[in-house]
């Protein structure tokens, strides 16, 4: 759980969880789009006690009941596809998902159409490795890596027909994603997105909408950067279990409102575009501004110091609506 030359609690002691929200973006001259700002929600500390896929479901089961009317894409690495965790995911109709997958995960071709023939039809077909899916329809370029395609069955998704995916990069290694979704499911998700090449995508590469989609776990990586380098989540001087955690839900908690604040109240509207340390600076220069006024406010014992004081304020740049 430890470093042997850090006492301090590493990265993946924790489980965390990130919510990337759908917006509608309305800029002038151009149509609405929809812009995906993730939200970091949850830490949950890893002990013996629970391991990390149990903690992850659980993360996942407190925010489900609000999300019982939407349209949730569960993404995650290869560290969580595990069956204990696609299963329960899975029970929800609502979901589907995105994610990457161990090399050596057993995959099989779909069974071919039973031909009238007694007896019970086949469950899979042909036995498939990275390669064979790789083969099947030639790679297709996909940015810095190029793509293959292929439906499947595996025992990750039980009975289920999923989409199998397998990149390759100029030095030959290859990567394995599932999706549990249709192009034409995810359509909605990529047609108004404010990226012009996932917008943009043509009919022909529509199958990679789930790979582009993908790229949406990212934020979980930058979020917690941004955490530990600006808001000192690795600073911490409290040792017990539930006092370490409980901070870093603090912290994620004021990271969360930073970028939660300028798309709920107009006041703030302008800071959409920043990052949420850009965002925090101005909220903090705004607030230094709110206590040094009354401040001089309960300073200001007469007439005459009050006029001084006004004459001041406005000099620095501030008027009287901001004021009031």
């Amino acid at each position: 759980m430890h470093d042997s030359k850090n006492r301090m609690v590493n990265g993946h002691c924790f489980v965390s969880l990130t919510m990337s929200v759908p917006l509608i973006e309305v800029r002038i001259g151009h149509q609405q789009q929809i812009r995906y700002v993730p939200i970091p929600i949850e830490y949950a500390m890893w002990t013996p006690e629970k391991t990390k896929l149990e903690i992850a479901t659980e993360l996942l089961a407190e925010i489900m009941p609000m999300l019982k009317d939407k349209q949730v894409i569960l993404c995650f690495d290869s560290w969580y596809a595990k069956k204990k965790l696609i299963d329960w995911a899975l029970l929800h109709s609502n979901v589907n998902i995105i994610c990457n997958a161990r090399h050596d995960t057993v995959m099989w071709d779909l069974p071919e159409p039973t031909s009238g023939k007694r007896g019970r039809p086949k469950k899979y077909g042909d036995k498939l490795s990275l390669d064979s899916i790789k083969d099947f329809h030639g790679e297709i370029p996909f940015g810095k890596y190029k793509v293959t395609h292929r439906t499947v069955k595996t025992n990750l998704f039980g009975n289920r027909s999923v989409h199998a995916y397998v990149t390759s990069n100029s030095k030959g290694s290859h990567r394995l994603f599932f999706c549990t979704a249709s192009a034409a499911e995810l359509h909605m998700s990529c047609a108004w997105h404010e990226n012009s090449e996932l917008r943009n995508c043509p009919a022909e590469e529509a199958f990679l909408y789930s790979l582009k989609l993908y790229k949406l776990r990212w934020p979980i990586e930058t979020n917690y950067y941004e955490q530990k380098t600006f808001w000192s989540i690795d600073k911490y001087m409290v040792c017990k279990h539930i006092g370490i955690e409980r901070l870093l839900n603090m912290i994620d908690v004021a990271h969360s409102m930073t970028k939660i604040l300028p798309h709920t109240d107009s006041t703030f509207c302008k800071y959409r575009n920043m990052s949420a340390q850009e965002c925090r600076h101005k909220l903090r220069e705004l607030i230094n501004k709110e206590i040094f006024f009354t401040s001089l406010a309960d300073c200001a014992q007469t007439a005459k110091n009050s006029a001084i004081i006004m004459e001041f304020l406005e000099a620095m740049g501030w008027n009287e609506g901001y004021a009031a």
